[in-house]
């Protein structure tokens, strides 16, 4: 099974119908790179239960992001659910959200991130589009103390530079 898949599986397994007063921060970190959008889409995952964590992850994703599933995923069946083509990022953020409430703990790690920026990679001076294909995710999403789902597999991940010079992952 794929990467993707296994976290859809893990987020489909951990839904459960939960609605949540958040309360909204003016703080975000630095998103003004690829590389520091991912630093924050790990930091995310690993701090699921960090207040005002949706608003965070949600400033990690484009508006118009679209999550697209293994090709070879596609159409199979986790329980009653049909896996579809993609997700926007509505339906990526209701599963992320329902995953960080319902999960015992997540674990994600991107291991270029702890080799820097430079090993990461950077857009060109003027880009507005930037491209990171093959990146290493290991997730490990726990359901209780002893039973969990890990994952390990290649991305790919597709940044756009925003107007206020942010570059959230426009693909995933």
């Amino acid at each position: 099974m794929s990467l993707r898949t296994i976290i859809i599986v893990s987020a489909l397994v951990l839904v459960a119908l939960v609605s949540c007063d958040e309360e909204t921060t003016s703080y975000y970190p630095d998103l003004s790179s690829p590389y520091r959008i991912m630093v924050e889409l790990e930091y995310c995952f690993n701090h699921n239960q960090e207040a005002d964590i949706i608003n965070r992850m949600d400033a990690v994703l484009s508006p118009n992001f679209t999550f697209y599933f293994d090709p070879e995923d596609v159409g199979d069946y986790v329980g009653d659910y049909e896996i579809p083509v993609s997700w926007t990022k509505t339906a990526m953020m209701t599963a992320i959200e329902h995953l960080f409430n319902q999960a015992y703990s997540i674990n994600l790690e991107i291991p270029i991130l702890d080799e820097g920026e430079d090993a990461f990679g950077k857009p060109g001076e003027g880009d507005t589009t930037f491209i990171r294909t093959n990146v290493s995710v290991n997730l490990l999403v726990m359901v209780d103390e002893y039973s969990g789902y890990q994952a390990t597999g290649f991305c790919d991940f597709e940044f756009t530079k925003d107007g206020s010079g942010n570059w959230p992952i426009t693909v995933w």
